[in-house]
């Protein structure tokens, strides 16, 4: 996280804070579980710096929505809570307290004309280049936040970032140029390529092999559910829909926080009043639903990702066991899960298939390896020229993915011979036999080059190693001074 500040501290400013608008995606960690300090929501303190249950939240979002985004957004609170992001979030809050109160110590410090500078410079405030209140107001609505809240945070990233800059070291030529050897060296290789052989399994080697491996070979998690849509339709009068627009236009803007005209939207309006007109009859359902009065629609064996219910609904549904009346496009769904059904081992008819490509995958990988030790001493391969990082195009009998794989274990040996297995070292095709002739650590010309990204990187992990150097000197500096009031 600290790199993150780091390399993105010019967004600094207004990343972690913005993230309050996401809540939808992150629930709320429960700190509350656990006795606080002086003030009721504060669990943490670094000297004079208090760390409340917000700014832990805040941080919590931020890395559940940057996850649920490399995830495809299938993130759920039981997964993230497999992955400690509550704890994760906390120590990041923590190492914060402990930069804003070090810059305090060594008399950093942010003025009121420097708040307002910052504040009136963040793009998601300005129209037309200029700072509009209005879109600040509309933001902070939204965020459920005051303007000293959100200026006081304002100005710890500030005070953040002016920390940053104080410590900021710039790298030397000699730096520059070791890490630009490792960067833009070049091999001149030799390389031969053999594809692997077709490989043949007999029905009593299968057999062994899954006898072997069997506990691999399982059914799927699977679940019994019962589900209901109550559906959102029927007609609403055009003055009934521009009412309820009038009372919640603050909830249709667009990207840039304006209201979005009734006529523009008067579709979602209409879904929106249906909505709300239709959940007095969803509660209603669902009493009837539990009363037995009315049935679920029943499905068995099926899977968190299924046409029935969505993947993010299936994960609450499992979690809680019962859904009440939720949203969703189909209308309110209301939903049950009756058993789970946990995997078991398939029989070997069942797992047959399965086993014998396992099978031919292992016994090719192990063909290829031999193949590869028996040749690479004496192999006659073809000239293929100096290969680097930046020009895997020449490796022209490789996709762009073989030639980026092959060039990592090219320039990870520490051999002048050598193989790569290809496509992949889990399902390999042919292996790569190398042989490296003549090596070039520093090319003057590429060096130009890419001597502003080498300039780049190599300030990058400068500051890194700093920062981390930093944070090891703070825990250290602060042992005695923080105080924590939760269950870690």
């Amino acid at each position: 996280m600290i790199t993150w500040m780091q390399t993105h501290k010019k967004w600094l400013i207004i990343t972690i804070w913005i993230a309050t608008i996401a809540f939808v995606g992150a629930g709320f960690v429960g700190w509350g579980a656990y006795s606080y300090g002086k003030k009721q929501d504060e669990v943490a303190r670094v000297k004079d710096v208090s760390i409340k249950v917000k700014d832990i939240q805040d941080i919590y979002t931020q890395l559940f929505n940057n996850l649920n985004q490399m995830m495809g957004g299938k993130l759920d609170e039981a997964t993230a809570k497999q992955f400690g992001l509550e704890k994760t979030a906390f120590q990041e809050a923590l190492k914060k307290a402990m930069l804003i109160q070090f810059a305090k110590d060594n008399g950093l410090y942010v003025t009121n004309k420097e708040l307002a500078k910052n504040l009136i410079s963040i793009p998601a405030f300005q129209k037309e280049g200029k700072f509009d209140k209005s879109l600040y107001n509309i933001f902070l609505r939204n965020s459920r936040l005051t303007p000293k809240e959100f200026e006081e945070n304002l100005k710890k990233d500030i005070l953040i970032e002016k920390l940053f800059k104080a410590l900021s070291l710039k790298s030397t030529k000699t730096t520059k140029e070791t890490l630009a050897s490792y960067m833009l060296m070049q091999d001149k290789i030799s390389i031969k390529t053999i594809k692997a052989p077709e490989i043949s399994v007999s029905e009593d080697e299968i057999k062994k092999f899954w006898e072997k491996h069997k506990e691999k070979y399982k059914s799927a998690l699977s679940y019994n559910i019962g589900y209901f849509y109550v559906a959102i339709d029927g007609d609403v009068a055009k003055a009934e829909m521009i009412s309820y627009y009038d009372e919640h236009k603050q909830n249709y803007t667009d990207k840039d926080g304006k209201i979005l005209e009734f006529e523009n939207i008067k579709d979602k309006v209409k879904t929106d009043l249906l909505a709300k007109k239709t959940k007095k009859e969803a509660i209603l359902t669902m009493k009837k639903l539990k009363k037995g009065e009315i049935e679920f629609n029943k499905i068995d064996n099926i899977s968190l990702t299924n046409d029935y219910i969505s993947f993010d609904l299936m994960n609450r549904l499992v979690e809680n066991k019962f859904l009440k009346p939720t949203l969703t496009q189909k209308g309110w769904l209301i939903a049950k899960l009756y058993q789970v059904n946990k995997p078991t081992i398939l029989t070997y008819e069942k797992a047959k298939e399965f086993a014998k490509n396992d099978l031919i995958i292992e016994k090719t990988k192990q063909t290829l390896i031999k193949l590869a030790k028996d040749n690479v001493e004496n192999f006659s391969g073809k000239n293929v020229g100096f290969i680097g990082r930046d020009n895997i195009m020449n490796l022209k009998t490789m996709s762009i993915d073989e030639a980026n794989l092959f060039v990592q274990n090219l320039f990870n040996s520490n051999k002048p011979r050598g193989y790569v297995l290809l496509p992949n070292e889990d399902n390999p095709q042919k292996v790569v036999l190398f042989k490296i002739m003549e090596q070039k650590l520093l090319d003057k010309n590429n060096y130009e080059k890419y001597k502003e990204m080498i300039t780049s990187y190599s300030d990058k992990l400068k500051e890194d190693r700093l920062n981390n150097n930093l944070i090891q000197k703070l825990q250290k500096l602060y042992e005695a001074q923080i105080k924590v009031y939760v269950k870690i």
